[in-house]
């Protein structure tokens, strides 16, 4: 993936507040599953991160309804 190094995805239940995230360290990774998410609306962004530790802005937010 040339200079990228990973990704961060952040994601919770409040469109302004996502309290959560998870760090991929591979930038070869194109799937992650979040397990054991309660009921209700969740919100996702991605950012992706290079080699020089430079963080991108993050996407558009997504939400999914469990």
């Amino acid at each position: 993936m040339g200079e990228l190094s990973g990704y961060v995805i952040s994601y919770g239940q409040d469109p302004d507040e996502l309290t959560e995230a998870v760090r991929i360290d591979d930038a070869n990774v194109m799937d992650y599953t979040i397990n054991n998410l309660d009921y209700g609306t969740w919100y996702f962004t991605i950012q992706v991160e290079d080699v020089d530790g430079l963080v991108s802005a993050p996407s558009e937010q997504v939400s999914k309804t469990i």
